[in-house]
């Protein structure tokens, strides 16, 4: 559908809006076939998203909806935050939340239902939404649900679960649920660094580097949490390490032998090494246990292989930190 006539895309809004199921259903039909930038712009500046929310819940064409928001919210880069906005706006974190915790639901359209929740929580209103107004207990059955072992052989419908706590951590009321000490949440969540699954792994190491931001709490994370070893673990690689090195490391970061494989994902990677730069940022105490437990020896040798030089870049920020107080400047000033 390539009219620019503005009348063309008033009038889809307008049939999108329809009771009657089989005009809904072409409608959508109609809005899933404009694949253009242009046209896509236009769905959005009409007003198409509003209508589309309320159509996952509409057996007839639920799914066709909720792939259609997901190319206007994620394929159209100067109207993105302005989908997000009307879905929010739309409800469509209720209305995901409804479908997606209901009985019986297809995993693909779990899956794809939840990647729509990622992208409305990217917006500061859609993660407040999703956090709710009773002290951030909303997304508990979301988190429940992904921590619980995916059955093997079927597909993980939970997996984008991580992205959606990513936004939420974005926020402070989403860091708090994260690092609430009496329900754990962050401990359970760490694991998930070593899974199979490259979309929950982004997630979580998201997760952790927004945390990381909140210097208060670097503290709880490196002595309490034990987060070094959760950070340093997909970073270090096969190689052998002199007994000179081992000391003071986590047994865990070496005693893979030759058999421990590097994190593939070069996104991964960049989190967790910015996830170390915050944490080394954040004060003389935090950078003496950092460097006491021998987190240089993993940066030295993950930068020897490393390919990205973004990644390269940050870790030879990590190493700047690192050599800082050794060579003697003066306290508070490499906290600047």
């Amino acid at each position: 559908m390539s009219d620019n006539n503005a009348s063309v895309y008033t009038d889809l809004v307008e049939f999108l809006k329809s009771p009657r199921a089989d005009l809904c259903k072409a409608a959508v039909d109609a809005t899933a076939s404009v694949t253009d930038q242009s046209g896509m712009e236009k769905l959005i500046k009409y007003g198409a998203v509003g209508p589309l929310c309320k159509l996952i819940n509409r057996p007839e064409c639920s799914g066709e909806a909720v792939d259609a928001l997901l190319r206007l919210s994620s394929e159209v880069p100067t109207f993105c935050s302005q989908a997000a906005t009307d879905m929010t706006e739309a409800g469509m974190v209720t209305r995901v939340l409804e479908v997606v915790l209901a009985k019986d639901k297809d995993a693909k359209y779990v899956d794809s239902a939840l990647a729509l929740l990622v992208n409305t929580t990217r917006t500061e209103a859609g993660a407040v939404a999703m956090l709710g107004p009773d002290g951030s207990e909303r997304p508990v059955p979301l988190l429940t649900r992904f921590l619980a072992p995916v059955p093997t052989g079927e597909v993980d419908k939970w997996q984008n679960v991580a992205g959606v706590l990513m936004n939420l951590t974005q926020v402070e009321g989403g860091r708090q649920f994260v690092t609430r000490i009496s329900t754990g949440v962050l401990e359970k969540l760490l694991p998930q660094l070593r899974s199979d699954n490259v979309v929950r792994r982004r997630g979580v190491a998201g997760v952790v580097k927004n945390i990381c931001f909140t210097k208060e709490s670097s503290f709880w994370l490196l002595h309490e949490i034990g987060i070094l070893k959760h950070l340093l673990y997909p970073l270090a690689g096969p190689e052998e390490l002199d007994l000179d090195d081992r000391v003071g490391m986590d047994p865990e970061l070496w005693l893979d032998g030759p058999d421990k494989v590097r994190e593939p994902d070069s996104q991964v990677r960049l989190l967790l090494v910015e996830a170390i730069l915050l944490l080394l940022a954040s004060g003389r105490n935090s950078r003496e246990h950092i460097r006491k437990h021998r987190a240089y020896v993993i940066l030295k040798f993950a930068d020897m292989v490393e390919e990205s030089e973004q990644i390269g870049e940050k870790i030879n920020e990590c190493v700047q930190f690192l050599r800082r107080d050794e060579e003697g400047t003066e306290e508070g000033s490499s906290d600047r």
